[in-house]
């Protein structure tokens, strides 16, 4: 039974660590990429009227 909580608690821990941290990578990447902006922001707005004169 003590062996069975020590793993429920630790893999909650790990998992409580790990989910942010890829979804911290994952936004770094898309932050890098040469992915369009979306046209809700203010620089999205920008980008999309620069291309379009």
């Amino acid at each position: 039974m003590e062996i069975g909580l020590g793993i429920l608690t630790f893999g909650t821990l790990s998992l409580g660590l790990i989910i942010p941290y890829l979804s911290i990578r994952g936004l770094q990447k898309l932050k890098d990429s040469d992915a369009p902006k979306s046209a809700l922001s203010r620089d999205g707005i920008e980008e999309r009227l620069a291309t379009e004169s």
